[in-house]
């Protein structure tokens, strides 16, 4: 399954922007509430809300929203 929808929603809705803001090319920084309490804040939504658990040692590289679908496929897909 692919979640890459499922986390540009949850991203737009972390970030409080449209949905159509969010691409997989987006990185950290490149919008103002993208910082590193807003990575925090969307890993930890992601987390919870499609229960999956990212390894820490991961969090610091996931720094796009194409980094962040992939990591998810894989977890999911395991």
């Amino acid at each position: 399954m692919d979640y890459s929808n499922k986390i540009k929603e949850i991203a737009a809705s972390v970030f409080n922007v449209d949905v159509s803001d969010i691409n997989e090319n987006l990185a950290a920084g490149e919008l103002d509430a993208w910082d590193s309490v807003g990575n925090l804040a969307l890993l930890t939504t992601i987390e919870e809300e499609l229960e999956v658990d990212i390894p820490i040692e991961d969090i610091f590289e996931l720094t796009t929203i194409g980094a962040i679908i992939e990591e998810i496929n894989r977890l999911k897909n395991e």
